[in-house]
C-alpha cells in the first residue's frame, strides 16, 4: 500500500511539475515582433558652404522595412518643413542633404495609408511600429581640441583651446556684427504716443530699405539695418497717413551705430517737421550679431565660458576641470542676437555665461584630440 502510495505520489508531482513548466512557457511567450526600421547609407556630414551650382547637396540613400520585407509607398519627410518622399517596390528611397545649414533633423515615416507589404496593404499593429521608425541626419562643422591648459587665475578651472576645422576653399559666418538698430518713438502734435504706425526708411531709390514694427500703446518701434551714412528717405504711415520729410529733404544716419529716433507727427498736413524739436536722433548702444558659435552640452546653470571664434576658427572656452574631465559634447549654433553694450563685440572676446545656449536641433559632437 505504502508503495502504490508513493508511486502515485511521484507521478502527480511529475504531472505537477509538467503543468507548472506548461504555464511558465506560456506566460513568457510573446507573439512575434517585426519592428519598422529605417536606415541611412550616410548619417553625418561636414558642412559646407551653399553654391549656386548645388554641390552644397548630397544625395542619400535610405530604406524602409518591417522585419526584412520592405516597405512601399510609405511617406518619408526629414525634419518638419521638408518634401514628403515615397518608398518604392524595394522599400529604398532618396533624400537631398542641405550640407548648408548646421542641424541634426529627425527622418521620420509621416504617413502609411497607401503602404504594402508584399503588395498587401499593411495591417494596424504593422502600421504602429512602421509609423515609429526613425533616423537622424546631422550636419556639422568638426571641432578639434588642440590643447587644454590649467587656468592662471584659478586652479579649478582649465583653458579648453579649440578650432572649427574649415575645409579649404570654404567659408565660415562667424558671429559678428550683423545689423545696428533703429528704436524710437512716434507722437503726435500733443506728444501723446500713436499705436500701431510703420517707420519706413529707404535709400539708392528703394533699392535698400528698412521697415519697423508696429508702434506698440507707448509709441515705441524699432527695426534693424546697416548704416552707410547715406542719404535716407523717412515715411511715417499711419493707417491709410503717409508723413515725409519736407521735399529735397534727406536723413543722414550715421555709421556703425545704433540709434534712437524720436518722430513727432504735425498737427495738420503731412510732412514732417525736420526742426531738432520735433525729429530727434541720438546715438545708441547696441547691436544685432548673427553667425556661428561653439559651447558644451553641459546641465543648466554650468558656469563656463566661451569666446567669440576669429576668422581661423579658433576659440577658448573656460570650464570647471571636473566638469571638462566628464568629456562634455559640444554644440554648435547659429545665434542671432541683439546685445545691448557701448563696445562692439570682436572675435576672441569671452562671452557671458550662458550667453550661448544649444538649440533643439543644434548638432552635438565630440571634439577630436589634438
Amino acid at each position: 500500500m505504502k508503495t502504490i502510495t508513493k508511486t502515485r505520489l511521484i507521478v502527480l508531482l511529475a504531472a505537477g511539475i509538467t503543468l507548472c513548466t506548461a504555464s511558465h512557457a506560456d506566460v513568457n511567450a510573446q507573439p512575434e515582433v517585426h519592428p519598422g526600421r529605417m536606415e541611412l547609407e550616410q548619417t553625418s556630414f561636414t558642412a559646407k558652404t551653399w553654391e549656386s551650382d548645388g554641390s552644397h547637396l548630397t544625395a542619400i540613400q535610405g530604406k524602409l522595412t518591417y522585419g526584412e520585407r520592405p516597405v512601399a509607398n510609405a511617406l518619408v519627410q526629414a525634419g518638419t518643413q521638408g518634401r514628403t518622399i515615397p518608398t518604392k517596390k524595394d522599400g529604398t528611397f532618396e533624400l537631398l542633404v542641405d550640407r548648408s545649414l548646421i542641424v541634426n533633423k529627425l527622418v521620420r515615416v509621416v504617413s502609411v495609408q497607401d503602404a504594402t507589404i508584399a503588395g498587401k496593404p499593411i495591417e494596424k499593429g504593422e502600421a504602429d511600429t512602421i509609423l515609429s521608425a526613425s533616423s537622424a541626419i546631422t550636419v556639422y562643422h568638426p571641432i578639434e581640441v588642440t590643447k587644454v591648459m590649467p587656468s592662471d587665475t584659478d586652479a579649478s578651472q582649465v583653458k579648453v583651446h579649440a578650432r572649427f576645422r574649415i575645409e579649404k576653399g570654404d567659408r565660415i559666418s562667424f558671429f559678428r556684427v550683423d545689423k545696428y538698430r533703429i528704436s524710437g518713438q512716434v507722437v503726435d502734435a500733443d506728444g501723446s504716443p500713436v499705436k500701431d504706425a510703420i517707420v519706413w526708411i529707404d535709400r539708392d531709390g528703394g533699392e535698400s530699405f528698412a521697415k519697423s514694427t508696429p508702434t506698440d500703446r507707448n509709441g515705441r518701434y524699432e527695426m534693424f539695418y546697416w548704416p552707410e551714412e547715406e542719404e535716407t528717405n523717412l515715411t511715417v504711415i499711419v493707417g491709410t497717413r503717409r508723413f515725409e520729410l519736407p521735399e529735397g529733404k534727406v536723413f543722414i544716419l550715421p555709421r556703425n551705430t545704433s540709434v534712437d529716433l524720436r518722430i513727432r507727427l504735425p498737427r495738420e498736413g503731412s510732412v514732417i517737421d525736420d526742426k531738432p524739436s520735433e525729429l530727434v536722433c541720438t546715438t545708441s548702444k547696441g547691436a544685432t550679431y548673427t553667425g556661428l558659435l561653439a559651447g558644451l552640452d553641459v546641465p543648466p546653470g554650468t558656469p563656463y565660458f566661451v569666446t567669440i571664434p576669429d576668422r581661423e576658427g579658433r576659440f577658448v572656452l573656460t570650464v570647471p576641470k571636473d566638469v571638462w574631465e566628464k568629456r562634455p559634447l559640444f554644440f554648435e549654433t547659429l545665434l542671432t542676437k541683439f546685445v545691448a553694450r557701448d563696445k562692439i563685440l570682436k572675435a576672441g572676446d569671452e562671452l557671458p555665461v550662458g550667453f550661448v545656449q544649444p538649440g533643439n536641433h543644434d548638432p552635438r559632437l565630440l571634439a577630436a584630440a589634438p
